[in-house]
């Protein structure tokens, strides 16, 4: 089909995703706790969604359960979230940031501010709307 675009749209994707996680990268490693860009969004969601569980968190992630835990045990060994047994029942863990990753959290949370307005700064409001809108239609339905 010629005027099918999948192969440079993906590109395009991978590129400016590529790109984003190189801006964050530095000023992330320069932290008191150098945490990456995946770490950020895990420690954002449990500032959003205190107490979820590892499970939900994979889910939301869209990461492995076995490869998110690892790295819920580097977080807790970093010192920056605790594991409390659920109380409704005990085989089950809840996950909440410590005050370090509450800090942290928010450090990243600017750090990708700070990325993403640089990524996107030859883009007007407009198409920054326009952007987002078209990325939104990607998404599946979140009702």
């Amino acid at each position: 089909m010629p005027d099918d675009i999948s192969g440079p749209l993906s590109l395009a994707f991978s590129t400016v995703l590529n790109r984003l996680r190189q801006l964050m990268r530095d000023p992330l490693a320069a932290m008191s706790v150098p945490l990456g860009p995946p770490d950020v969004s895990l420690l954002l969601q449990l500032s959003s969604q205190p107490g979820s569980s590892p499970q939900c968190l994979a889910r939301h992630q869209g990461r492995d359960k076995a490869q998110l835990t690892r790295k819920i045990k580097v977080l807790e060994t970093q010192g920056l979230l605790r594991r409390e047994p659920d109380p409704e029942d005990g085989r089950r863990v809840r996950l909440f940031l410590t005050e370090q990753g509450a800090e942290a959290a928010s450090d990243g949370q600017r750090i990708r501010e700070q990325a993403f307005a640089s990524l996107l700064q030859n883009l007007d409001g407009v198409e920054r709307k326009q952007l987002l809108h078209l990325l939104e239609k990607c998404l599946p339905d979140r009702s």
